[in-house]
């Protein structure tokens, strides 16, 4: 009898310990999501689940296209194992997993695939990937899973909103009659993706475009064949021309700097917008 006493009392210490670290992690969610502007929060929530799932290799894939998704932010070299661009639909076991609203969990220790994997969804359809390499136990397990639909549930909302801006964010912002975005605007974005890279949770590069006497419109309209899609056009200075390079560190940087060139026009890498 008293053995069962003491069992019933050590179950019972369990289930509350897990219902205050349940507590906690939602305390912990809410409190640091109200810290970020919607800008910044795709980036420092790769931060966030790392901490809150205890990995240090987390990325955020922003959906694309019915193929493809774009790394957003990761927290290390190893998160980002997959590529900037992945077309994740081919990833079959993850991805059968995610068309399910299941967590993805990589039992067989595939080196391929990252250990565990969640999605955002929206109207049923997949919005964002979240994919984590590095776990403290090397493994995976349903409470992890549990754990992570709790975090993803919580967080949901906040992810959806940022992705949307960043969506809208070029029409709302762009100079009457061009593809420049205002001062104000790419000023801001410059600034959150630039200290975004300083804390390894994301690779861009800023570039100055080298106008001599030249406007920047005629400029811009020349250069717009010449960067991607992802990438981001604005003034600063007045009438000072940039181009903001996502996911492309400086040594990339200078494939574009020679197409650049090619059309006419050098460009020098800037550290910052000081």
């Amino acid at each position: 009898m008293r053995a069962k006493e003491l069992q019933m009392k050590m179950e019972s210490r369990l289930q509350l310990d897990k219902y205050k670290d349940s507590l906690d992690t939602v305390y912990e969610i809410m409190a640091r999501l109200n810290k970020y502007t919607t800008e910044e929060m795709l980036f420092y929530s790769a931060q966030l689940l790392a901490d809150l799932t205890h990995s240090k290799d987390v990325a955020i894939y922003t959906i694309v296209n019915k193929t493809y998704a774009r790394l957003f932010s990761a927290t290390s070299p190893e998160a980002r194992k997959l590529g900037n661009s992945i077309k994740y639909a081919a990833i079959e076991d993850v991805y059968q997993e995610l068309l399910e609203g299941r967590i993805y969990l990589n039992t067989a220790m595939d080196e391929n695939l990252p250990l565990m994997a969640g999605a955002v969804y929206a109207e049923e359809k997949i919005q964002l990937i979240l994919m984590f390499w590095g776990m403290p136990s090397h493994t995976v397990t349903s409470a992890d899973a549990n754990r992570l639909t709790v975090i993803i549930t919580l967080i949901q909302n906040s992810l959806l909103r940022a992705k949307r801006l960043m969506v809208s964010f070029r029409k709302q912002n762009y100079l009457e009659g061009s593809n420049v975005l205002n001062e104000e605007a790419f000023t801001a974005l410059v600034k959150t993706f630039l200290e975004a890279r300083d804390k390894g949770l994301a690779e861009c590069t800023l570039l100055e475009i080298v106008l001599g006497y030249e406007d920047y419109e005629p400029v811009s309209r020349k250069l717009a064949c010449d960067i991607r899609q992802t990438d981001y056009m604005g003034i600063i200075d007045g009438r000072k021309l940039y181009i903001l390079l996502t996911n492309t560190d400086a040594k990339n940087a200078e494939v574009v700097q020679t197409r650049l060139q090619k059309t006419g026009y050098r460009s020098l890498i800037k550290e910052n917008i000081l």
